[in-house]
């Protein structure tokens, strides 16, 4: 059975350094991969004015940030050049089609994670996700306007099911 990490991308920082929200997604997949390194790993995350402002692709940065954790290169699938949540999914339906995946790990912030499985479980009714979510390591009062974010995302991800 073929089985990916998806590795859902966060913002970075101006100057392409990644967040501690995104280190920390990205410290997650890494335990995943040493857990089970026959996985594939598909990082997301393209250019947005509200995430990623340089001239390198956010899932380009995750990815050399887990080679230099020791992922070898060779594990990555192509990056999903995405912009938000739901266009991780829909840009990764390509990605995991040629990969064969049958199987897919889901790795986002514990705030996020629910919301990321709702949509890739609609874009992909035929693959098994389980989803891995990491801590992110933020104050409180931070962490709660994530939270109410992402209540709200949730009722523009619902609409955009229903179109598919």
């Amino acid at each position: 059975m073929n089985t990916v990490i998806i590795l859902l991308g966060a913002p970075n920082n101006s100057d392409g350094s990644l967040t501690a929200i995104a280190k920390s997604r990205c410290d997650k997949a890494y335990q995943i991969f040493l857990q089970q390194p026959y996985c594939k790993l598909l990082c997301t995350g393209g250019f947005g004015a509200h995430f990623n402002t340089t001239n390198i692709a956010h899932g380009d940065l995750t990815k050399a940030y887990l080679i230099k954790l020791g992922v070898p290169a060779s594990a990555f699938l192509p990056v999903a050049l995405s912009r938000f949540t739901f266009e991780d999914a829909t840009l990764a339906q390509p990605i995991l089609a040629s990969a064969g995946a049958k199987k897919a790990i889901l790795v986002s912030s514990e705030f996020h994670i629910a919301r990321v499985h709702y949509v890739f479980s609609h874009v992909f009714p035929h693959i098994e996700f389980i989803c891995e979510a990491a801590i992110t390591p933020l104050p409180k009062a931070e962490l709660e306007q994530l939270v109410a974010h992402e209540e709200h995302a949730m009722e523009r991800e619902k609409v955009n099911v229903k179109k598919l």
